[in-house]
């Protein structure tokens, strides 16, 4: 806990939870800059001298205090409702210990006490993620009633054409990350969506002051029928 003296801790700006409601400072923090890797998600990678987990563009962090750590941290990992497409089960989040060491080895400040709610929010955010790219999906159920996440990748430094389009007419402006996520529809295709993590503090889901934008990219015809079979979601994505 900080003391009235000392400014409260944020998760790293580049994360989709750097903006915790009631986990701590509602202050909102420092806007990430779209193009930055400092502001980058920890846990979408490290520097070129780990092994890389090629599903997920990870290295795998360890389960043991880091060096100098003075506060314990869950070793806990929540399961996810996200399938994975190349293997039984679902994807796994990392533990507090282990996003703590993903947040040194980026050289980013990190505070072992919000390690907990970082994860939470994390891990919720993902969730929330998925969600929305099983609306989309559904247009596909007959065909493929089970999709499954192949593999996702950060892309925090390119602004997507979405992103682009709301930076210039909605007040959320750019975002603060951007993942491509890669959905295997049953063996039959893999599809690419893009998904765009803006500040929002208009919404107030689930404590987090997050506005999620996933749709499928325009890499087939079949995207873009999809995306005209829902017009609504043009004129809502940017309001």
């Amino acid at each position: 806990m900080s003391s009235d003296s000392e400014p409260t801790k944020q998760p790293p700006p580049g994360c989709p939870m750097h903006r915790l409601t009631g986990a701590g400072s509602s202050a909102a923090p420092p806007p990430a800059a779209a193009n930055s890797d400092q502001n980058a998600c920890p846990m979408r990678g490290a520097n070129g001298q780990d092994k890389i987990d090629p599903r997920n563009m990870m290295p795998v962090f360890s389960q043991e205090a880091a060096s100098g750590q003075s506060t314990p941290l869950s070793k806990d990992r929540e399961v996810s409702s996200i399938p994975k497409a190349d293997e039984a089960g679902n994807w796994v989040y990392p533990s507090s210990q282990q996003f703590y060491h993903a947040l040194l080895r980026r050289n980013k400040e990190a505070d072992a006490d919000a390690m907990d709610a970082v994860v939470f929010a994390h891990n919720v955010t993902n969730e929330k993620t998925w969600k929305k790219i099983m609306e989309w999906e559904k247009f596909h159920e007959r065909v493929c009633p089970t999709p499954k996440l192949l593999r996702f990748v950060g892309r925090s430094e390119e602004l997507s054409h979405g992103a682009w389009l709301t930076s210039k007419v909605s007040y959320m402006g750019k975002p603060f990350d951007r993942h491509d996520w890669f959905v295997d529809r049953c063996g039959q295709k893999t599809v690419r969506y893009v998904i765009d993590y803006y500040d929002d503090p208009c919404s107030k889901e689930d404590g987090l002051e997050i506005t999620i934008d996933a749709r499928p990219a325009f890499d087939s015809f079949g995207a873009v029928v999809d995306r005209i079979r829902r017009p609504g979601y043009q004129a809502k994505r940017v309001w």
